[in-house]
């Protein structure tokens, strides 16, 4: 039996942090698509259920639009079960409210629900404040059967309403823990029977969560399960560190940024984070790299994390208007991040060039 689990899809999250309302928008209806990209795979597959281990949708806010593309998109894939198990994110009280549930989309609720295929047991519950202390000793999972649980929450040693206690699952025969609510993708074992597994979410919102995104293919057959991740997102989330000790020009800079950026795809969105240290020479123009940059990829972020550096012999003994301007901040009782801001605000001034901040 082929199953895919999936998880953490976030329909209809806003994105705006990095991304401008047109490109949070485009990135929604992307996240949308993949996940009818991930339905036209299962069919091709011959996957017989799709596991949603929680936070399909952000938040209580659920579009019509969206919930309609869901249910359509199940429906047409009659042929394949939607387990369906909420998670922390799924705030919406009944997200296709007035909506005819297609036969093919399986849900669950505050006690163990089980769904069988075969010799697969598939068990699921929803984590609540009114459950989590007592729902492990009332799991019921035979021995011979090829079994299935899938739990939306923090994996811990303690039980808690969103933490899923690991010593306390062990010595149940679960072949297979499918966990939702860590956007990466994570293994272990759970003990000699099995293991438990985070699938990550389907495509990256934020640069918190980059690197491959997407689900994991499994076949479960004579008390055993196999599984595959399979990267499948639209575009993923780069962060390329660049040194800029020693580099002075913008050219130069950008020519590093570049380097340090090979191999990614001209589709990614991509955060260049500058490291190292930086003088009064050197041409830091974050604008200007920015835009430069914005040609190779579909979004460009530069954080800067550079230090300033300046040796005394450059000023100490430098009687002009820049030498005074620099021991008085260097003898202020500023951090050294605002000296540096001080300063070179201050040469750029002096030196009758725009200030850029």
């Amino acid at each position: 039996m082929k199953i895919i689990h999936c998880s953490d899809i976030h329909l209809d999250s806003r994105m705006e942090t990095n991304l401008s309302a047109r490109q949070a928008r485009e990135r929604n209806a992307e996240v949308c698509t993949t996940f009818a990209r991930m339905v036209d795979y299962a069919e091709e597959q011959g996957v017989a259920a799709v596991l949603i281990a929680g936070d399909l949708f952000d938040s209580r806010r659920v579009s019509a639009q969206t919930a309609d593309f869901v249910l359509d998109r199940v429906r047409r894939a009659s042929g394949i079960d939607f387990l369906y198990l909420r998670g922390n994110h799924d705030e919406a009280r009944d997200p296709f409210a007035g909506q005819a549930l297609p036969e093919n989309l399986k849900t669950f609720g505050e006690g163990w629900t089980y769904y069988e295929y075969g010799d697969v047991t598939i068990a699921g519950l929803e984590l609540g404040k009114d459950n989590w202390a007592g729902m492990y000793g009332s799991l019921m999972l035979e021995p011979e059967r090829t079994n299935i649980v899938m739990l939306h929450g923090q994996v811990s040693t303690q039980p808690g309403e969103e933490l899923i206690a690991l010593p306390q699952l062990r010595g149940k025969h679960i072949r297979y823990l499918a966990l939702g609510h860590i956007h990466s993708y994570q293994k272990e074992r759970l003990d000699p029977e099995g293991e438990y597994c985070y699938c990550g979410c389907l495509e990256g919102r934020g640069f918190d969560e980059c690197g491959e995104k997407g689900f994991v293919l499994l076949e479960a057959e004579r008390g055993k399960v196999r599984g595959e991740f399979v990267p499948f997102a639209a575009r993923n989330l780069r962060e390329v560190p660049v040194d800029i000790t020693d580099l002075t020009t913008v050219t130069q800079l950008r020519q590093a940024m570049e380097k340090a950026a090979e191999g990614i795809d001209g589709k990614d969105l991509v955060k260049f984070t500058l490291t190292g240290t930086f003088t009064l020479e050197t041409q830091k123009d974050l604008q200007f790299l920015k835009k430069s940059l914005e040609p190779l990829f579909w979004f460009v972020k530069i954080k800067d994390e550079s230090r300033f550096r300046i040796e005394k012999e450059t000023y100490e003994h430098d009687a002009s208007l820049k030498g005074e301007f620099i021991r008085l901040v260097m003898a202020s009782d500023r951090s050294e991040e605002e000296k540096a801001q001080i300063i070179c605000c201050g040469i750029q001034a002096l030196s009758g060039e725009e200030i850029i901040l």
